[in-house]
């Protein structure tokens, strides 16, 4: 669920996008918009007149409704940082109209994280994002103990069988796609490719076959699924917070996309229901036996609304690690030769076995490399999917003695905390090692989020959240990612490429207009097959 957190920080860049695809319906749309939101932002400035005691300092904006949106929008790891520096770690910002408390920090993570449902909450900040797309009764269009059950129902079909089934699928899928798209690499020939598009085929392949089952993948193969899935994402846009429905293509498409989508998981649902298929280790079987604590189970509907949030929630932040995983690696031969010699002990308890008479993992041996894990953690340090992650306050609450009034939305940004020098010395750069033999940022997910968010919620680094909204594909992400990297380098020596004007090698910036802070274009590597 991790891309619901970010589709809001992108607002600004979808709202002007959308105005430019669409002028002659935005004129009269916005119109009404700007005056609805001119009174909040006059409401914003002069709340302090309204017996408010003790409110976040007010970071200074220019131009009524818009704010500091602009500012954000570009680098909002940059204006938190710079916000952080001037007011500490709490303070409000304008954006579009909304009144954003931010409490960074240590301590300002644990307060969002731990939060009372009754003073902030999730739905609040994201009904109107999600349900167009994913549907109803499920995530945020039910009550959260609801949605905590749902959660449950995911996260018991991970067992332990299910990874073992895993990762043969990953491993030929990720064979398959290499050979697919190396078709007749010859050896010391070198070909350019888009890291990040390769990364995105990989990840929604491997995941639609693990997790979503045969028929899904297959679906993917002959383009009609592929096609289905492009208009739902494309309909998961950040203008959804202003506007639910437009006559606009893509709210159409997506719409359309959505009912056939759940058309589909409700036929395998019937089909496997007639052939009694109790042995697919996916998440649809886990939830076909699932039982809410009343008895009553889930509907066919709300298995295939659960089944699109679950397509889609993973499938950016996935494919964006893995490619920055990758980036980080070409800056450190030194590395992936000391992850290929890891994989060799694992595997053969020899420390130079050549990489193509290696043996496939299986999940306990995957698990064995640390060090990989390691290179994973540091790349979700520096380079974080989600930058901001946001609640609806619905009644007063209280950080650090600043009273956050009912309306605001409270966030918090990992994402800044893992730059925090005092915690992670040279926090720009890149050192796996400092990972090493710590366990900070990992645990297990419970129902009541009570015990991993008193654990891990006053954290500097937090890759996959905490509490109850703690992400429940974070062990399936660890597998995901660290097979496919590890094949990867088994298969391919990879670089960086040069600039062809100035010869310097290209490191992609994040990409903040999009949902997730995936790399800019260029994102390309450089590779050829490993002798």
């Amino acid at each position: 669920m991790g891309v619901i957190d970010s589709a809001v920080s992108s607002a600004l860049h979808a709202a002007l996008v959308w105005y430019a695809d669409n002028k002659p319906l935005a004129l009269s749309v916005v119109a009404v918009v700007v005056v609805a939101v001119f009174w909040a932002s006059v409401s914003f400035q002069s709340s302090a007149l309204q017996g408010k005691k003790n409110l976040p300092p007010v970071v200074k904006y220019a131009i009524p409704f818009i704010g500091n949106a602009v500012e954000y929008g570009i680098d909002p790891v940059a204006f938190l940082q710079k916000c952080q520096k001037e007011h500490g770690d709490c303070f409000t910002f304008l954006m579009l109209g909304r009144k954003m408390t931010f409490t960074l920090g240590q301590d300002g993570n644990h307060f969002l994280f731990n939060v009372k449902l009754k003073d902030a909450t999730a739905e609040g900040a994201y009904h109107k994002l999600t349900v167009p797309v994913f549907g109803k009764e499920v995530v945020y269009d039910v009550p959260n103990a609801l949605f905590m059950e749902q959660k449950k129902f995911v996260k018991d079909a991970l067992s332990a069988a299910a990874f073992s089934s895993y990762l043969p699928i990953i491993t030929a899928e990720v064979k398959d796609y290499l050979a697919e798209l190396f078709p007749s690499l010859e050896p010391g020939q070198e070909v350019e490719f888009d890291t990040f598009e390769a990364m995105s085929q990989l990840t929604i392949r491997t995941a639609a076959h693990c997790l979503m089952g045969k028929e899904i993948r297959d679906g993917f193969r002959v383009g009609n699924v592929t096609k289905l899935y492009h208009d739902l994402d494309a309909g998961f846009a950040p203008i959804n917070v202003f506007f639910t429905w437009l006559p606009l293509p893509n709210y159409i498409a997506r719409d359309r996309a959505n009912h056939e989508m759940t058309e589909l998981f409700k036929s395998i649902i019937k089909k496997r229901i007639a052939e009694n298929d109790t042995d697919t280790l996916d998440i649809l079987n886990g939830l076909m036996r699932a039982e809410y604590k009343d008895g009553s189970k889930p509907s066919d509907d709300a298995i295939a609304h659960l089944m699109i949030a679950l397509l889609l929630g993973g499938q950016h932040t996935s494919s964006t690690t893995s490619s920055w995983m990758l980036f980080e690696l070409a800056r450190r031969p030194d590395v992936i030769q000391d992850l290929l010699k890891e994989q060799s002990m694992v595997l053969t308890g020899k420390p130079d076995t050549p990489p193509h008479l290696l043996p496939d993992f299986d999940y306990d041996t995957l698990r064995q490399l640390t060090l990989m894990d390691c290179v994973m953690k540091e790349t979700l340090r520096l380079h974080a999917p989600i930058h901001t992650i946001m609640r609806l306050v619905e009644t007063d609450v209280v950080f650090k003695d600043f009273v956050i009034p009912k309306g605001h939305f409270v966030c918090a940004s990992p994402q800044v905390s893992h730059f925090t020098e005092s915690r992670f010395p040279e926090a720009t750069k890149f050192d796996h090692l400092r990972h090493l033999g710590s366990d900070e940022g990992s645990g297990e997910w419970t129902i009541n989020g009570v015990d991993i968010a008193q654990k891990s919620a006053r954290s500097y680094f937090l890759p996959f959240g905490a509490g109850r909204h703690r992400c429940i594909g974070e062990q399936f992400a660890y597998v995901q990612n660290k097979a496919v990297v590890s094949l990867f380098i088994r298969e391919l020596v990879h670089r960086l490429p040069k600039d062809k004007k100035t010869g310097e090698t290209v490191f992609p910036k994040p990409d903040y207009t999009s949902l997730i802070a995936i790399p800019k274009v260029p994102r390309n590597l450089v590779v050829k097959k490993r002798e």
